[in-house]
Parts: C-alpha cells; sequence; structure tokens
C-alpha cells in the first residue's frame, strides 16, 4: 500500500464543513488505481488546494496534486511528474 503525504495548507482547516468535505475526496483518493504511477514508488505527496473552477462558499471543489516517489525514512524523493486531479475526477465511493 502506498502511504499517502498530504500537504492542506492552501485551505482553510478551521472551517469544519470544509475539514468534512476533504475527509470525504480523501476517502475517494483511497479508490485510486495509480494506474501511471513510476516503477518503485512507494508514496505519494497530495497537495491540495481549492478547484479555481468550481470552488464557492457553500462548495468546496479541490485541487490535488498528485507526486509519486520513494518514502526513505522520512524523506521524500519524487519520482516522474506530478499527476491532477480535480473533487469531481476522483472515483466515487
Amino acid at each position: 500500500m502506498l502511504k499517502r503525504l498530504l500537504d492542506a495548507t492552501g485551505i482553510d482547516m478551521k472551517d469544519p464543513k470544509i475539514q468534512w468535505e476533504l475527509e470525504t475526496d480523501l476517502r475517494r483518493m483511497d479508490n485510486l488505481r495509480h494506474e501511471n504511477m513510476p516503477e518503485g514508488a512507494n508514496a505519494y505527496a497530495v497537495t491540495v488546494t481549492p478547484s479555481i473552477q468550481t470552488y464557492s462558499r457553500g462548495l468546496h471543489r479541490f485541487r490535488f496534486e498528485i507526486q509519486y516517489g520513494l518514502m526513505n525514512g522520512d524523506r521524500f524523493e519524487p519520482l516522474g511528474k506530478s499527476a491532477l486531479y480535480q473533487s469531481e475526477t476522483l472515483p466515487m465511493i
């Protein structure tokens, strides 16, 4: 199983509704197949930002930049190019 490293500094984690919607998207992300990850990757770093296209006050949608890599101890080494996802493109649960 891949280890996920999350960077959510780009969103307001003090708002419980935003937290709940992000947690839902992260559960959906657990169902990604990671078909295009580089060989040897054992982790992925996710940077979360508000979606420029679909984010609003009542509808919190996010943009996820996923970078696969190797986790050596507490050090992450990126492999390959990053992949971009939106809340709307994650698998349904």
